[in-house]
């Protein structure tokens, strides 16, 4: 929370300092350098509003096995202790889990909005600018899908669209780095590097419900609960960070539509996937 708190206060620092460099590096030896607004804010400052889609589903590959055999070994001992609580209650053996089947689909997505101020050193003619931003982002992650359990004595359990969702809603700053390619035109590409973070928080939830079947018996199992994700790191025994990293990689387009208003789109990794839309006001 401390680191946080010092990134949202030394982040607009560090923007400045940054400025001092650029300057410094583009004037001669021996030569006096004036103050950042020295020649006034025409074309320096931006300021933008943007709008956008997150996703992870272009990189599930990576990590989807491992998530699907984390759900499926929680969900196999949640059924398997139900089981052995229905069958306590009549007589006969405990029966043994042997096979366990999932056809389980990820899925990811939420909206992306944020407000970002933008400072181009050299005004209008200079390409490299320096952004701030707070972005705001829903990160939806679900695992959704078919379940069958069977037992050694044949009975068996199933449940159709089994369901696990973890939400987060990171509130970020950021700091990038933006060069576009001509600038003096009305219309010109452009990319983007950026680093920023946010506290990690959310939540964790799980449904499913289904059948358990034995010989002409049959009773229902199935579990619902939501936690936070402090609950959750508790209950799996695992340690989370409490700071969310962002890296920012895009390539984007910036039009001028009249004089100082801006519209762009862009697209690249935003912790994930990200397709943005924006407009800015160039001063």
């Amino acid at each position: 929370m401390n680191w946080i708190k010092a990134s949202i206060v030394g982040a607009p620092l560090a923007l400045l300092l940054l400025v001092q460099g650029v300057y410094a590096l583009q004037t001669e030896q021996g030569t006096e350098v004036p103050l950042v607004f020295d020649e006034g804010i025409a074309g320096k400052i931006e300021i933008a509003v943007y709008y956008g889609r997150w996703s992870l589903n272009l990189f599930k590959g990576l990590f989807e096995d491992e998530l699907f055999n984390d759900i499926s070994d929680e969900i196999e001992e949640e059924i398997a202790n139900q089981v052995r609580d229905i069958r306590l209650v009549g007589s006969g053996p405990i029966p043994i889990p042997t096979n366990f089947d999932q056809t389980f689909t990820f899925d990811s997505g939420g909206p992306n909005y944020g407000l970002e101020v933008r400072f181009y050193p050299r005004g209008r003619e200079g390409a490299f600018s320096l952004g701030f931003s707070f972005d705001k982002t829903k990160i939806r992650l679900t695992v959704q899908g078919d379940i069958r359990q069977d037992f050694n004595d044949g009975s068996y359990a199933e449940v159709k669209d089994a369901l696990g969702e973890i939400t987060l809603n990171p509130l970020f700053t950021n700091l990038n780095f933006r060069w576009d390619f001509k600038p003096d035109w009305r219309v010109t590409p452009y990319f983007v590097f950026g680093v920023g973070a946010a506290v990690l928080s959310g939540e964790v939830r799980y449904n499913y419900i289904g059948s358990y079947r034995w010989q002409v018996f049959e009773q229902e199992v199935g579990k619902t609960e939501t936690m936070s994700i402090k609950e959750a790191e508790e209950t799996s025994d695992t340690n989370l960070p409490n700071i969310l990293p962002l890296l920012q990689i895009n390539l984007g387009i910036r039009a001028e539509v009249i004089p100082h208003l801006h519209l762009r789109i862009e697209t690249g990794i935003w912790d994930g996937f990200a397709l943005r839309a924006g407009v800015g006001y160039r001063f």
